[in-house]
């Protein structure tokens, strides 16, 4: 099947089952190292990693030039994978050697030389698993490569844990992580079925010219991430990156959805606009649900903030609350931007999505540092807020003009009144309910989310369509084999 046919609906429900797996595994690590490490120790880890997760970035952005290619109709891939892996293995050794000439100078604002070994083995090994992965989804399986991710979550858990319990903290966790990134590499490379090649004169300029916008755009959405908990741990400490970080893992089931959805859509909008087919229609489907988490988890961390942060992650984590709230918030807008930002890479305009994350790192650093230095954690998040906002604006600009107006369709408006509803529901419950203990609250979370459906349900046609669109070929073929099993 070509690319440009590829079933976005049922691709982006493969995905959401792989994200929502990873999600939960990374949910239940994060509760358990809060309540081993504490918010410093916590604070630590996330600090090396978002250095490590920075150094991938180079290797990610070419992952996602070679997923570009190997999408478009008719194009070979042998080649493209063997740039990708000769990339990354002299990327980490010019890395390797300017650390190995860097530790001299440890420790440096609490980053020992522990650290720094973890780093360069989670940027080496995760960065080989996305290149490979990336390329994996670009050839016509994106379902599969979030499930191989899904995998490798799994497998990270696991190793983590029992590092962990061998006593060795945030070091362990670093280790495990890098140990799991390498066998689900292994994993990708053999289910891909595609031995890698030398690369042709012609594939290097192919790759480079996509490349070359691709690699800026990684970094500069990486360092704009990263800037956060790095901002955090130079002006206030470890312990407001362990609130930041855990505030973050709360919402994020809400960009795995988006993230499920956006993937497929790359996929798809490549193959089709490399035959000259229009993308406005299958753009505005992905818009319609890329908030359907993150628009309740918003007004749930509203209704909630401290409850939620001290039942997950301990009580020392209740003061965090109102950096839940923040985060929940820039996350509504963020979720928004990636679907457009995945048409407009399919489209063959990675220029375009380079300007607007530039344009939204230039705003933000500045300003953090600014807010910062007079609002500590809330300034920071602060800070992010308005360049999200601003971000978003911009891509809605280019849609004018890529794709004939803004995108933003009006079943979101359902959405928001649901979650209005939610809200209220639960504002008056908490009112009368002791929240002292996990189960209360969970049962509150679990109401909350009835409330939204059920309202969103009732209020929006297209999200029964979608429902029945969805869930009912999944049910048919439940039945099918059902019936087959009996006879």
């Amino acid at each position: 099947m070509s690319t440009a046919d590829l079933d976005i609906g049922k691709e982006a429900l493969v995905s959401i089952g792989a994200k929502f797996t990873m999600s939960a595994f990374g949910f239940v690590g994060v509760m358990i190292f809060a309540r081993v490490l504490g918010n410093a120790g916590v604070g630590r880890y996330y600090v090396a990693l978002s250095i490590a997760l920075m150094l991938v970035r180079v290797s990610a952005g070419l992952g996602n030039a070679i997923k570009k290619r190997v999408s478009e109709v008719e194009t070979g891939s042998s080649e493209y994978l063997g740039l990708g892996l000769a990339f990354h293995a002299l990327y980490v050794g010019g890395v390797t050697a300017a650390f190995v000439a860097l530790l001299p100078a440890l420790p440096v604002q609490g980053i020992t030389a522990d650290d720094v070994l973890g780093i360069v083995l989670v940027f080496s090994t995760v960065g080989s698993f996305q290149i490979l992965n990336r390329f994996y989804a670009g050839i016509g399986f994106p379902g599969r490569s979030f499930w191989i991710d899904t995998v490798r979550s799994v497998v990270t858990l696991a190793f983590q844990l029992v590092l962990l319990l061998l006593g060795m903290e945030a070091f362990g966790i670093l280790l495990g992580l890098a140990i799991a990134s390498a066998i689900t590499a292994v994993v990708v490379a053999v289910v891909s079925g595609v031995r890698p090649a030398l690369p042709s004169r012609e594939t290097f300029a192919y790759t480079g010219e996509f490349a070359r916008w691709s690699i800026p755009t990684s970094v500069v959405n990486d360092v704009y991430k990263r800037a956060d908990p790095l901002l955090i741990w130079w002006f206030v400490g470890t312990g407001a990156v362990g609130f930041y970080e855990t505030a973050l893992r709360l919402v994020l089931p809400a960009s795995q959805l988006t993230a499920s959805i956006s993937n497929p859509l790359e996929v798809k909008v490549s193959g089709r606009s490399s035959l000259g087919k229009g993308v406005r229609e299958d753009v505005a489907n992905a818009m319609t649900y890329a908030g359907l988490l993150g628009i309740p988890m918003f007004f749930g961390a509203l209704a909630l903030p401290d409850v939620l942060m001290r039942t997950f992650f301990g009580s020392g984590f209740g003061e965090g609350g109102e950096a839940l709230v923040g985060v929940a918030l820039f996350y509504v807008f963020y979720i928004y931007q990636l679907p457009l930002e995945s048409a407009i890479n399919g489209t063959d305009r990675p220029e375009l999505t380079f300007r607007v994350n530039f344009a939204g790192l230039l705003v933000h650093v500045p300003l953090a540092v600014v807010l910062a230095q007079r609002y500590g954690l809330l300034g920071v998040i602060g800070a992010t807020l308005v360049a999200e906002v601003l971000m978003f604006f911009a891509f809605q600009y280019l849609c004018r003009e890529l794709f004939g107006g803004t995108i933003f369709p009006t079943p979101i408006a359902a959405q928001t009144v649901s979650g209005l509803a939610m809200f209220a529901v639960i504002s008056e419950v908490r009112a009368v309910v002791a929240l002292d203990y996990w189960l209360p609250v969970i049962a509150l979370v679990g109401l909350g989310a009835v409330v939204y459906f059920a309202v969103l349900a009732v209020a929006s046609s297209h999200f029964r369509l979608t429902l029945a669109n969805v869930l009912g070929p999944v049910y048919e073929q439940v039945l099918a084999r059902r019936g087959r099993s009996e006879g």
